[in-house]
């Protein structure tokens, strides 16, 4: 059965003051005689005729986290820049020099205090120093992109890939500036030649760019500077830096 109203509390008290047995009111209510006994022994008071539900909230609450333990949470992370787990163990068993620190600051014996990892969390988040003290240092990307369309392309070498059993590799072309993808295309082999004719067949298409940007690979070294730098083409080769993936 269900919580009990205060109505069939009233009639278990008056079968009891009737002269029935506890057990009997048990098994007429389906209660348990646990029940039938604590609701009997709560009226046997004077004062104590509520038979309402009771508040289970302590009448007392001990504030475990007083304004001196919030103090040496703060003072833990401030100096050191510690976690909530190294603060928790610094707190329950500090060793000499934390303890000295901790005394110093605050003026008592420190007495060690066990709590969770996350109390001393929300203490952090109320004086708003949670989370990790180094990403806020942390330096931003630059997003580097080109002025206008035409700008700059970008040419790259993807693969070997196996498509069907064979080995191929992928000659990618895009313009930097809208990251439109003017070619991509299979080949068994690229070379310089594959790479000039792919580009011709781009240029006729979408005009000539600016500034092409590649890798240091062989197909992009002399041969291909010289193709770019031909009269009435004039593209300007720009080499990445060794390990730059962007």
């Amino acid at each position: 059965m269900g919580s009990l109203t205060p109505e069939i509390r009233s009639l278990i008290i008056k079968a009891y003051r009737h002269g029935h047995k506890i057990k009997d009111i048990a098994d007429m209510f389906d209660v348990h005689r646990w029940t039938v006994w604590k609701w009997v022994k709560r009226t046997r008071h004077p004062g104590r005729k509520n038979l309402k539900d009771q508040s289970r909230k302590p009448h007392r609450r001990q504030r475990k986290i007083t304004p001196l333990v919030e103090e040496a949470i703060l003072l833990l992370r401030n100096s050191f820049n510690w976690g909530t787990q190294r603060i928790r163990l610094a707190l329950m068993s500090p060793p000499p020099y934390i303890r000295y620190l901790l005394e110093t600051a605050i003026g008592k014996i420190w007495k060690t205090i066990e709590l969770s990892r996350q109390g001393i969390n929300n203490i952090l988040k109320k004086h708003r120093v949670n989370g990790s003290p180094y990403k806020k240092n942390k330096r931003d990307w630059k997003f580097f992109r080109a002025t206008g369309p035409n700008d700059m392309w970008q040419i790259d070498i993807k693969g070997p890939f196996t498509l069907d059993g064979e080995r191929v590799k992928a000659l990618v072309i895009l313009d930097d500036y809208s990251r439109f993808l003017l070619s991509a295309r299979l080949f068994k082999s690229v070379t310089t030649d594959v790479v000039t004719q792919e580009l011709k067949r781009c240029i006729e298409t979408y005009s000539k760019p600016r500034s092409i940007l590649s890798d240091n690979g062989s197909q992009f070294r002399e041969q291909f500077i010289n193709w770019c730098n031909k009269s009435g083409r004039e593209i300007e080769v720009v080499h990445a830096p060794p390990f730059y993936p962007q």
